[in-house]
């Protein structure tokens, strides 16, 4: 019998878009972000920090998490085993989710203007919870005194580091099932009123959830991702 690897964790965001120009200035108009250069690609920065890389690449455009691993091919053969497609550091996953993984790699450091959090939604809460745990090593566990269990943390090492939500019914064919990339921003509804204006979409307007306030959006390419402000860490 196979093991399952050593867990794996969200170290990062890819954005793959068909025109690098109109997303630099979406986000930079939106985020604040700049960037830098380089053989592997464009760089984003938030206050001076990595917050992303962005590639060209064919339509759609989307979000990509990064998951670093201790064996990036151990995560991939044990996706094989769970029924999901590869194709280099690509997984798709048999309930339609795609990640990337690498072994090794710094995790981007949360912040104003970067990654905060990553959630899989999903409309199949138990396939989607098992094939985390035998894939990524992550655990699903439904907060204490959550009502049912709709949202739960994947859990690593004792701590959440991800989440999963099964979409309700109004969700479910606005978002896209897969991994959504929360990034953190100082006021959510100035971002959502903004959006339409650089040539996004408002996908979900703002509102308030136990991790904090939110949006959902989508840039002028079609990327999904979801701008929050953190809820207050208890006292």
């Amino acid at each position: 019998m196979n093991a399952s690897p050593a867990p794996a964790v969200p170290g990062g965001v890819e954005l793959v878009t068909p025109d690098l120009d109109v997303a630099r200035a979406f986000y930079t108009d939106l985020l604040g972000w700049t960037y830098t250069e380089s053989a592997a690609g464009t760089t984003a920065l938030a206050d001076g920090l990595p917050a992303a890389h962005l590639r060209t690449g064919d339509a759609p455009a989307r979000w990509w998490t990064v998951f670093a691993a201790e064996d990036a091919e151990a995560v991939r053969a044990a996706a094989g085993r769970a029924g999901a497609r590869g194709d280099g550091e690509q997984v798709y996953d048999p309930a339609g989710g795609a990640f990337r993984v690498r072994t090794g790699g710094e995790v981007v450091a949360p912040g104003p203007g970067r990654p905060c959090w990553y959630e899989y939604m999903t409309t199949a809460p138990a396939e989607a919870d098992r094939f985390h745990a035998e894939v990524l090593g992550l655990h699903a566990t439904v907060p204490p005194g959550a009502p049912d269990d709709s949202y739960a943390l994947l859990v690593a090492g004792g701590r959440p580091v991800a989440g999963r939500l099964t979409l309700p019914p109004p969700l479910h064919g606005l978002l896209p099932t897969g991994w959504m990339v929360y990034v953190a921003v100082a006021d959510p509804d100035a971002a959502a009123e903004r959006v339409e204006g650089r040539g996004g979409r408002l996908l979900v307007p703002p509102r308030d959830v136990p991790t904090g306030r939110v949006a959902a959006l989508a840039d002028p390419a079609g990327a999904v991702f979801t701008v929050i402000r953190p809820a207050p860490a208890p006292a």
